[in-house]
């Protein structure tokens, strides 16, 4: 089974207040206290795209298990079964974010909104959020368009400090979230490319050499 959480959907944002003018430092090195989350650099949508795949595929697999929280037994599964394995597919497929939400923060780092948290949420004392959510911060341009996405999927946000907390009431939800970004790819490359996005890659290329 893929657990459920009980939670109020709303969409509370103000476009007015929106955090603007991030730099490409702000972006890599991150820009709020969440200072666990790893920038996702500029994925390409054919990267997104297999992340949302292979995540389906795991989803799948979870709803179809007699365990409370088909996700986390699955991954416990793994583990134990093959640790390189497991190792290997958080790390390249899923870049270290959860199941069920990295399609979507993948999704958005190739739309050019820059993410900054991520926590599927679960059954026991592992994860941080209480239900499932991503960090994201858009420009205006790309606000319009994924706030409309959000409606449309059933999914909330809430914006604090002029970042968006996207969320939803189970990682089903999230993926699917995910998935219409990816569907949505024409509209936002269509929008002009921001700022921060410049020096981006060459700036963690540097980073992650210190």
């Amino acid at each position: 089974m893929i657990p459920e959480f009980h939670v109020d959907i709303r969409r509370d944002y103000d476009l007015k207040t929106l955090i603007t003018g991030l730099s490409a430092e702000e972006v890599a090195r991150g820009f709020t206290e969440h200072h666990e989350y790893e920038c996702l650099g500029l994925p390409s949508w054919e990267e997104a795209a297999e992340c949302l795949t292979e995540e389906a595929a795991f989803l799948e697999r979870a709803g179809n298990s007699d365990a409370p929280d088909g996700v986390e037994a699955l991954l416990d599964e793994l583990r134990d079964a093959d640790d390189i394995g497991y190792a290997e597919l958080m790390a390249y497929t899923f870049r270290w974010n959860d199941v069920g939400v990295a399609g979507l923060s993948l999704a958005l780092s190739a739309a050019r909104i820059a993410t900054f948290y991520s926590c599927s949420s679960g059954l026991d004392q592992r994860h941080h959020a209480e239900y499932p959510m991503v960090g994201a911060v858009p420009d205006r341009e790309r606000a319009d368009l994924l706030a409309r996405l959000i409606e449309e999927n059933r999914c909330g946000v809430d914006q604090v400090y002029g970042r968006w907390y996207l969320y939803g009431r189970s990682v089903k939800d999230m993926h699917a979230l995910g998935r219409a970004v990816l569907a949505a790819r024409d509209a936002f490359d269509a929008q002009p490319r921001p700022s921060w996005t410049e020096g981006l890659a060459e700036f963690l290329e540097e980073h992650g050499e210190e």
